[in-house]
């Protein structure tokens, strides 16, 4: 009988470190809930702001696109004239643009977004393609320039291959002398 009463407290105590346990996973869950959701909140806010001064920018920018149009149209010329219509309707998509940024909630505009993305897959792999050419061509030129400033504050005549004869050879010249000739 008292094993029985011992398997009983063993049991008991595993029931009550189970109970402790599923308590704290429940308490964690809703904390990370909470957490969840707060954090959710706080980027919906953000995205909200970001989004209305964006349409601002953008309403900003269809107003300077459509005086363009105006002037192109005042200069009174047969090419203007068409040149100055398909101007105006740039300037109309960019307001209509800015005006959905401006009304749409961040919530909404995820949404949008992500239905986008599923019924054009090809264009959303198209636009990131061109993203991403587009920031490889940006780091080289800032690369490219990187290099030209550091090498920048040395004489040219201390730069490789200003005294080679064009078959492989590279030298450096100073004061006059060539130095380091070699093949490459």
């Amino acid at each position: 009988m008292s094993s029985d009463m011992q398997e009983r407290g063993s049991s008991g105590r595993v029931d009550e470190a189970t109970s402790g346990l599923s308590d704290a996973a429940s308490s964690v869950q809703e904390k990370a809930g909470e957490l969840k959701e707060q954090g959710r909140s706080k980027l919906g806010e953000t995205l909200d702001e970001r989004t209305t001064q964006m349409g601002g920018q953008a309403q900003q920018m269809a107003d300077a696109i459509r005086q363009t149009g105006s002037q192109l149209r005042s200069q009174g010329e047969s090419g203007n004239a068409q040149m100055a219509g398909l101007v105006e309707s740039v300037a109309a998509r960019v307001e209509d643009f800015g005006s959905y940024l401006q009304r749409t909630s961040g919530d909404r505009l995820l949404h949008d977004a992500e239905g986008f993305a599923r019924r054009r897959p090809w264009a959303v792999a198209g636009i990131g393609l061109v993203a991403g050419l587009a920031a490889s061509r940006f780091l080289k030129a800032s690369s490219e320039r990187r290099y030209a400033s550091t090498t920048s504050g040395y004489p040219s005549s201390y730069m490789y291959g200003s005294g080679g004869d064009g078959y492989g050879t590279r030298s450096y010249e100073r004061s006059g002398q060539t130095v380091g000739a070699g093949v490459t």
